[in-house]
């Protein structure tokens, strides 16, 4: 007869903080426990199980092939006995109670959140929403981690494992300075747009490479220019087309607010446009608040834009 497998739960969460951090002592500071009782514990489920999970000659400690598998199992685990602290919870407190993190993008947060905010509070004042401000992989990596419940940015992002929900269409504009030759035209096509004076936000934004894709910029078309930048704040591009000239390209809520210098002009159609909506880990056990959250987003926003249909956009992938 096979001898059955003995663990907790408190140990596999040791096993994760291990390998976020490839340190034992920053783990058992993550878990706020001693090492000697973290290192414990982990090497008693390692004799439970007669597998080594970490390669400790290496630092940062490494998992070992067989600790990659059991990882990947445990995080399954620990995610599945999540669910039972949930259903417990709304069991008690009601389906419109409990906490929620969520990861958003910049290119959405300043725009979005003060106009959600007090929607959420009025919708569910029960919830305790924890906010992040991340880029489009780290909230993808953090959901792959348990880090955080649901993202709020530009879809799709056709990854594996991770449930879609889309809420609705952000066309882009052009933001340019009022002596700039673009602001001279009523609407403007997209594939007219060049490199010589656009400033762009930095790598690792997915609106970084949704810009690159309208413009002519990949085929090297246009002049270099004596200055260079890029941001990782669309305010900080707004700023310096409305002060210094060149051109951007904002989403719509970007652009409801620009410097007396500036101007926006509309594209002709089909007008460019991003998808926005909520991601998450498939069988989610906080789905109820997740759909209440996306239910909030679409209170909040103008109705302008809750009215926009794919039919009359170009609407741009992420990647």
């Amino acid at each position: 007869m096979t001898p059955k497998v003995n663990f907790s739960l408190t140990q596999l969460e040791y096993v994760m903080a291990v390998h976020k951090y490839g340190h034992f002592a920053k783990a058992a500071e993550a878990c706020y426990v001693t090492q000697p009782t973290l290192s414990m514990q982990i090497q008693k489920l390692e004799e439970d199980l007669g597998a080594v999970i970490f390669d400790r000659s290496k630092k940062p400690i490494l998992l070992t092939p067989v600790g990659k598998k059991l990882v990947a199992q445990m995080q399954s685990v620990l995610f599945e006995a999540k669910k039972i602290e949930n259903i417990i919870q709304q069991e008690k407190k009601g389906a419109k109670q409990g906490s929620l993190v969520i990861g958003v993008i910049p290119t959405i947060a300043p725009y979005l959140l003060p106009r959600l905010l007090p929607v959420c509070e009025e919708m569910f004042p029960a919830v305790d929403l924890t906010i992040r401000e991340m880029q489009t992989h780290q909230i993808l990596e953090a959901l792959d981690n348990d880090e955080i419940d649901v993202g709020l940015l530009a879809t799709p992002t056709q990854m594996p494992k991770i449930f879609e929900l889309p809420l609705y269409y952000e066309p882009f504009y052009v933001l340019t300075h009022k002596g700039h030759e673009y602001s001279q035209m009523k609407k403007i096509k997209y594939h007219s747009l060049g490199r010589d004076d656009i400033w762009l936000l930095q790598e690792g934004h997915c609106l970084r490479n949704q810009v690159l894709d309208l413009c002519a910029i990949k085929n090297g078309k246009g002049k270099d220019r004596r200055y260079k930048f890029e941001s990782g704040s669309l305010e900080t591009l707004k700023n310096l087309v409305n002060l210094y000239g060149g051109y951007t390209l904002v989403p719509y809520l970007a652009s409801e607010q620009i410097g007396e210098h500036s101007q926006i002009v509309p594209f002709e159609r089909p007008i460019p446009a991003r998808e926005i909506g909520l991601v998450y880990r498939r069988e989610h056990y906080k789905s109820e608040l997740i759909e209440s959250l996306g239910d909030a987003v679409l209170k909040c926003i103008p109705e302008e834009l809750r009215k926009i249909r794919s039919k009359d956009l170009d609407v741009l992938p992420i990647s």
